[in-house]
């Protein structure tokens, strides 16, 4: 009995995640392939990305630097100029970003790293020498840099010397005010950083560094080898009052985060990306996870219900409770963490209390293998606020998805790229909701707002649930152009076209016309209907009779007639948010002299057109 209870209870855990998947698969299609990107000169296979503010992209590759706006392309050749170089003298830029109000440029400069500043249209050698700890030995190392204004915050490791590596990982402030913080030895085992991210306060002192990873398990209470962490650190503190340990970081915490959902027992231990949004309300921070057969998770933590996991976790394996200043508090400036604190810290850096996320489930999740994540946020004609996630695969296409009241709707699938390659790079630039996308071949630029998709009629408008986009003057356009209440959207299932006014000019995408097409009787018949909405049901009906259900997933319809009822009519019928309507219909008619005429004479007009030629 409690054997069929349990096939009863899995069986029951399943169809909600059917329906899921269901929803999470791509409602459309868009292959917008190059329409606005542009190819690379040749294949950078580590390539750097930086966004600037006016919206050009800098891409540092092998010996290069280009510098693309979408109108030209610019490059500046980055050669190395090392005293080192012997055979291979190669600089692979493995950094462009803005350093000290510069445009900056860091590369391996064949094994003696260096950073060059852009001085007018040159670039000038640095002379820094914390500027080695801005480059990896290899182009394709894991590692994090952070900067925030002249605070600069790295994972490389120093080189001693002897040209040697210290090769404990650490997280270390490079640059800035003192003193130059680093993690202690045993905070971190062999990690592979995410990102990381600062979380602004009213109170500067209660500023927080967050440092997102993957490390290993030495604990016993899961099963995983690796596990995803955050930690937390007061970026403004003074250090320990422990003279030995006076330039190691006192406040630095961590705690596993988890994703996954408790009702059906699913989890997603890999962590691949963080995307941080600030909110008038609440700062979210969203995780992108995936499992061991690669399929996705997206789950969000709220920044409050983080930092108060660390305000009141016991940590793992301490037996301390009385402490006067407890572990990871942030103190007002030169003050020191007193040295119980701070060696308690040290000793039993992690918390016993793991990090949820909120509603302890995820936010949606995914058969597809997901690399990258941004999420924007709108504000609509109705002034309802919808977050939207675009997500990327390996190859670059892209997902968007909307958190509606019903859960989350995988709304369209983008193909911005003309040719293949592995994705490095995404940013979202919130103000001109414009994402940015580069791979080792190509850079793209994709409009959020871009409705064109949906622009075949009112209910493909509509129906598509995309924030961003509404039925307005005859046409489906960006809410963000239009501030009239008069744009129609369906977010809430509860939206309706005018059929009538739209009928005579309905179009299917690729100009498939809404019509009745005349054909003459024959034996056998195979009628086709495309399929648009994977998240519609397709019928074929003659009359009042159902003939024929289709599959969605694929992109045709068909159906056989082996014989028809003079006069016939058949429509394809969709099915989709509680509406039908007819997108394709065909209609026989008796095959009569005028008719043969008719076809005779388009028969032998091809032939009377090449005899003329």
């Amino acid at each position: 009995m409690k054997l069929y209870r349990h096939i009863l209870l899995n069986v029951s855990l399943l169809i909600p995640i059917s329906l899921a998947n269901m929803r999470m698969d791509p409602r459309l299609t868009h292959p917008v392939k190059g329409k606005w990107s542009s190819s690379l000169p040749k294949e950078e296979a580590n390539a750097v990305f930086y966004l600037s503010e006016n919206h050009s992209l800098y891409i540092g590759g092998e010996e290069i630097l280009y510098h693309y706006n979408f109108e030209r392309m610019k490059n500046y050749t980055m050669k190395a100029d090392s005293d080192y170089c012997q055979e291979k003298c190669k600089n692979d830029v493995t950094f462009v970003g803005q350093l000290l109000g510069k445009l900056t440029v860091c590369g391996t400069n064949a094994d003696n790293p260096g950073c060059w500043a852009m001085d007018g249209e040159k670039f000038q050698k640095l002379t820094y020498l914390w500027a080695e700890q801005m480059v990896p030995r290899t182009p394709a190392a894991n590692y994090n840099i952070l900067i925030s204004g002249n605070q600069v915050y790295s994972t490389l490791p120093r080189i001693t010397n002897n040209r040697g590596s210290m090769k404990k990982a650490l997280f270390r402030k490079i640059h800035g005010e003192k003193p130059l913080l680093y993690t202690g030895d045993k905070f971190l085992r062999h990690p592979e950083f995410v990102k990381s991210l600062v979380v602004e306060k009213e109170d500067k002192v209660q500023n927080k560094i967050l440092l997102f990873f993957t490390d290993d398990n030495d604990e016993t209470r899961t099963i995983e080898k690796r596990q995803a962490m955050v930690a937390q650190l007061c970026k403004e503190e003074s250090g320990s009052a422990k003279p030995n340990t006076r330039n190691v970081f006192s406040t630095a915490l961590k705690s596993r985060m988890i994703c996954g959902n408790q009702l059906t027992g699913q989890y997603y231990p890999h962590l691949q990306d963080i995307y941080f949004v600030q909110r008038k309300s609440k700062n979210v921070i969203y995780g992108l996870f995936k499992n061991a057969w690669n399929h996705s998770a997206v789950c969000s933590y709220e920044v409050e219900h983080i930092e108060h996991i660390f305000k009141t976790s016991s940590l793992l394996g301490s037996s301390q409770k009385d402490l006067r200043i407890r572990p990871g508090t942030c103190l007002p400036p030169a003050t020191f963490t007193p040295e119980e604190t701070s060696e308690e810290a040290s000793s039993y850096p992690e918390l016993t209390d793991w990090l949820w996320p909120s509603a302890n489930r995820t936010v949606f999740q995914n058969l597809e293998n997901y690399r990258k994540i941004v999420v924007d946020v709108i504000t609509t004609v109705n002034q309802e606020t919808y977050s939207v996630f675009i997500l990327a695969t390996d190859d670059g296409t892209v997902h968007k998805v909307v958190e509606l009241e019903d859960g989350a709707l995988n709304i369209l699938k983008v193909i911005p790229f003309k040719q293949k390659g592995r994705l490095l790079f995404m940013e979202l630039d919130p103000k001109e909701h414009m994402l940015y996308m580069g791979t080792t071949r190509e850079i793209s630029r994709l409009s959020l707002d871009d409705c064109s998709a949906y622009n075949t009629s009112c209910m493909d408008c509509i129906q598509a649930r995309d924030p961003f986009c509404g039925w307005i003057d005859g046409k489906c356009d960006s809410v963000l152009k239009h501030y009239s209440t008069m744009v129609l959207q369906n977010l809430k299932q509860n939206a309706t076209c005018n059929h009538e006014k739209e009928s005579s000019t309905m179009y299917l995408k690729g100009n498939w016309p809404l019509s009745t097409e005349t054909r003459a009787y024959k034996t056998q018949y195979f009628l086709t209907c495309p399929t648009m909405s994977k998240h519609a049901s397709y019928t074929w009906k003659n009359g009042d009779t159902e003939m024929e259900k289709c599959n969605s997933s694929r992109d045709i319809c068909e159906l056989t007639i082996n014989e028809v009822t003079y006069p016939g009519e058949y429509k394809c019928i969709v099915r989709e948010l509680d509406t039908e309507r007819a997108v394709l219909s065909y209609k026989f008619e008796e095959f009569n002299i005028a008719t043969q005429i008719q076809c005779i004479w388009l028969l032998l007009l091809p032939i009377q057109l090449l005899l003329l030629m």
